[in-house]
């Protein structure tokens, strides 16, 4: 309810059902895309969990308006998930890209901490080939968003 989009439970049952059409040798492109919301421990250490409630509603609202077409699922306390499919796949980098300027925007205007959103991002390419299953690819994913947390955490200053 916090954040106004599918729960955990909803992203598995979206995962099957991807799976089943897999399965049934349906020729489509997807991706799936998973986001962690940067430092909402040490915001809600160091101002309250109110103040980390706004930043998690604040990173959703940003996932949910860039990827408008796609599912939108948090998966996690501070982790979200998205399943690009039809234009939003097509226009993945495009979207990519949006999301990162976004977040530059609403870095430079905010006013605190918990106004910014620092969110880190993975998204992977289903691959027929590699993939042995959707789930694989949401793996892949996973890995793919922490390595680009630990590269952020290289450049990042406070």
């Amino acid at each position: 309810p916090l954040t106004s989009v599918r729960n955990k439970g909803a992203f598995s049952d979206y995962l099957e059902t991807i799976q089943g059409r897999v399965d049934q040798d349906e020729q489509f492109d997807f991706a799936i895309g998973v986001f962690d919301c940067n430092d909402l421990k040490r915001i809600n250490d160091r101002y309250g969990h109110d103040k980390g409630d706004e930043y998690l509603k604040a990173a959703s609202h940003l996932i949910c308006k860039v990827f408008q077409h796609s599912p939108v699922f948090r998966i996690g306390g501070d982790e979200f998930a998205v399943v690009l499919e039809n234009d939003d796949f097509q226009n993945m980098d495009d979207l990519i890209h949006e999301f990162e300027e976004k977040q530059k925007e609403i870095c430079t205007a905010a006013e605190s901490e918990w106004d910014e959103v620092r969110v880190a991002v993975g998204i992977a390419v289903y691959d027929p080939v590699h993939d042995g299953s959707v789930n694989d690819t949401a793996r892949r994913a996973d890995k793919l968003m922490y390595a680009n947390k630990a590269e952020g955490k290289k450049t990042r200053t406070y």
